[in-house]
Order: C-alpha cells, then sequence, then structure tokens
C-alpha cells in the first residue's frame, strides 16, 4: 500500500528579519493581531474566548493577602495581573510579564506585557537566541497614527533570576540605573517557541462565521433584492456628461448602502425603452442555514466547552444541576492552563522583595463555583455536617479553616468572614 502525506497550511511562518532584528511571528509578522481581530469579528468565538479566559482566571489565587499584593509603579495587584495573564493565554497561547530586581537580587516590581508587543531576536547560526524584542505595533495597525520606527524597538533579556547572570545584564547595561529588566515569556507550545491558542484549528471557522453576518446584514439592508443591469437604449444619442448624471442621480436613488447594487449600462437603440435585467442565482438557503447552525458547534467544540455556558439552548433548560455540572467539566477542562499560570507566579513570587505578602507560600489558582439562588445548606447538602465540623473545630486556625473550606467546599471569601467571625470571638 502506499502512503501519501497530506499537506496543510502552515499557521505560523517564520523567518529572520534582518532589518528589525527579529523572528517574524507569521508571514506578516503580524499573527497574533490577526488572530484577535478575527476573534473579536466572530460572535461565538468572542464568546468562547471570555468564557475559557474567565475559567483560567477562577476565582483568584487561595490567598487574600497575595490577590492583594501591590506588585508595580501603577498600584496594580496581583488578582489584576492574573486577569491580565489570563486573557492574554486564552487569545493567543501565552503570556509575558515584566520583571525587574534590587542589588539583592530580589524582584521589586511585575508588570504586565501585551502578548503581541514581543518577538524572538534572530537566530544566530547555531539557531540560538537569548534575546526578545518588543515594539507596540509588530502589525504596523496603528501607522496612520505613529509611523513605525525601528529605534522604538526595545531589547531585554528572557527571565533568568541566577543573580550572576543578572549581574552581567547590570554591568551591560552600565549599571542599576541602566537596567531594564527581564520578561518572562511563556509559551503554551514550549520554551522559546511563538504558541498558536488552543482554538487554532478554528480559526478558519470564525472567519466563516464573521463572513455569515456580514451576507446576513447585507441581505437585510439591502432587502433581500437581487442586484442587476438597468440597460439603458440610448435614443437620444446622450452625451458622456449627461451618462454620468444619469449614474449618479441612480446612486442617488439606491441610497448610501444600496449604491453600487444597479449597474448602469448604455446601448445604441432607437427603439427601445429601458430595461431592467436581474441577476438570476441559485437559492443557497439550506446551505447558508446548515453553515449557520454548524459552525457555532465546531468552534465551541475547539474549547471543550460545554453549550450551556455559553448561553445556548441544550433542550432542558439552563436548571442548576446541568449548570454546575458544566461548571465542574469547565473547571477540570482548564486546569492544566490554571496550574501552568501558578507555577509560573511561584517563580516570581518566591523571590519577591516582601516576603511577608507570600509567607504561606500558597499560588493554588481556585476554580469557578456556579452560585444560586439557595441557602448554603442547601447547596452543600449531605456536606453541611462536614463543613459545621470545621467551623467549630477549636484544634485549627482561623486560616486553616478558611482553606479548607474554600479549596474543598468552594465557599466563597464572604460566606467564610459570615461563618468564621462568630467562632472565633
Amino acid at each position: 500500500m502506499k502512503a501519501s502525506i497530506l499537506n496543510t497550511e502552515q499557521r505560523i511562518e517564520s523567518a529572520n528579519n534582518q532589518s528589525y532584528g527579529i523572528q517574524t511571528y507569521g508571514e506578516q509578522n503580524d499573527y497574533p493581531q490577526r488572530l484577535a481581530e478575527i476573534v473579536s469579528a466572530s460572535r461565538t468565538g468572542n464568546k468562547c474566548v471570555n468564557i475559557y479566559q474567565k475559567f483560567i482566571a477562577g476565582r483568584g489565587f487561595n490567598c487574600p493577602a497575595f490577590n492583594d499584593c501591590i506588585v508595580n509603579s501603577k498600584m496594580q495587584t496581583v488578582s489584576a495581573l492574573l486577569q491580565l495573564v489570563a486573557d492574554d493565554l486564552a487569545h493567543y497561547g501565552g503570556f509575558a510579564l515584566h520583571i525587574n530586581y534590587n542589588a539583592l537580587y530580589e524582584i521589586t516590581s511585575v508588570h504586565h506585557i501585551p502578548f503581541e508587543w514581543l518577538r524572538f531576536e534572530n537566530l544566530d547560526e547555531n539557531f540560538k537566541f537569548d534575546k526578545l524584542k518588543m515594539h507596540p505595533d509588530w502589525g504596523k495597525r496603528y501607522s496612520r497614527l505613529r509611523k513605525f520606527n525601528a529605534k522604538d524597538i526595545e531589547t531585554f533579556g528572557f527571565f533568568n533570576p541566577n543573580p550572576e547572570h543578572i549581574q552581567k545584564e547590570v554591568d551591560a547595561a552600565g549599571g542599576w540605573n541602566g537596567y531594564k529588566g527581564q520578561i518572562l515569556y511563556y509559551s503554551r507550545s514550549g520554551d522559546k517557541v511563538y504558541p498558536t491558542p488552543i482554538y487554532e484549528a478554528v480559526v478558519t471557522d470564525m472567519s466563516v462565521e464573521e463572513g455569515l453576518s456580514n451576507i446576513s446584514y447585507r441581505n437585510v439592508r439591502h432587502n433581500f433584492l437581487p442586484a442587476g443591469i438597468l440597460v439603458d437604449y440610448d435614443n437620444t444619442n446622450n452625451s458622456e456628461d449627461q451618462e454620468a448624471e444619469t449614474k449618479a442621480e441612480l446612486e442617488k436613488f439606491q441610497g448610501d448602502v444600496n449604491a453600487g447594487q444597479i449597474m448602469y449600462v448604455q446601448v445604441e437603440n432607437q427603439e427601445k425603452a429601458p430595461e431592467f435585467i436581474p441577476f438570476q442565482g441559485k437559492n443557497y438557503d439550506k446551505e447558508f442555514t446548515e453553515t449557520e447552525d454548524k459552525t457555532p458547534q465546531t468552534i465551541g467544540g475547539a474549547f471543550l466547552q460545554p453549550p450551556i455556558l455559553r448561553a445556548e439552548d441544550v433542550g432542558a433548560g439552563f436548571g442548576a444541576d446541568l449548570m454546575q455540572n458544566a461548571y465542574h467539566f469547565y473547571n477540570t477542562i482548564t486546569e492544566d492552563e490554571r496550574k501552568a499560570i501558578s507555577e509560573q507566579f511561584k517563580k516570581i513570587f518566591d523571590l519577591w522583595h516582601n516576603k511577608a505578602v507570600i509567607a504561606e507560600n500558597d499560588y493554588l489558582i481556585l476554580p469557578k463555583i456556579y452560585e444560586v439562588n439557595a441557602t448554603l445548606a442547601e447547596r452543600l447538602g449531605s456536606n453541611t455536617d462536614k463543613v459545621l465540623e470545621i467551623v467549630f473545630n477549636d484544634t485549627l486556625e482561623y486560616k486553616r479553616k478558611a482553606s479548607i473550606l474554600r479549596v474543598i467546599y468552594g465557599i466563597s471569601d464572604d460566606k467564610l468572614h459570615e461563618l468564621l467571625n462568630n467562632t472565633e470571638q
């Protein structure tokens, strides 16, 4: 049996760009920018990415003090940083954080960097590189506002907290005053690899959905009428100026949206009146409807996302049990993403200059829970007695009780405060 290899289109093409000293991210060096544009134009794609992001971020980190820790001069908290990181991971399959140190090689600030701002430096002759290049408009989407200038490109080293490595970078920068820090670059595709998002296989389907929306829009705006040709049998040998005037009047008659839907043609004939010839096309209603129904399912499938999370009718309403099961399922699906973020944050904050806020060394991200209008006892069901045993256990400290109830039973912080406040007084 003779086997053959089926070729597929390569999503990310990369090459050394000598002008900017980078490895291009896509053929036009705008792969992440195009992803963002495609997602925003796709109704289902945009919804799926937003839900995916929310489940990645969960309910924040388990430790309240860590969540509230201020991490930079913008007064951003760890909680705010988590939301930004989760958004980039959902959209692009990666995220980036800028790190800076003090003279003791402790980390003193962390800033989020929009993932689409970063490119790898050129590969050398040994296929290696160790720098990142940053520019806010690699995709040249804002060139009308600010012309792309290679002088705006900044260079950073990859995150490496080794004191000797940091000191070499500081010396190369002429001292601490000139040192710009490092960038932690995370890619779901591997170390020092441009990532593809989880939905990469359905990017085309998202574009199809945008196209279907455009067709619906045009049909509605044009009253579902087919375009055609208006044939004017010239009986008076009109001049070119008169012909142009007729075309202009015709466009006014069609209106700003419909303009150009009727083609005007003038032919010489002394005996015929003007005639409108409509374009006769095949009725594609069935194919259109099938594609419109199938595409959201295909897109949602790439995210392994239960339709009920997207508020789609699943034939059984929106019962609490169905939604809770969907939450549990999708928490399981997104567990690896939360774990990956936790591991990256641990790398950073284990070296944080203020040890007090990370004293518990707890980087667990809590999964989402679905809360309905029911009492806590009703939601806990048979676990109520176990929860009460923990609440009234005098051998456990407040923080330990709160941690167990939050992680194992999914009780929110405000409910924990109500439960535990009286027992501690």
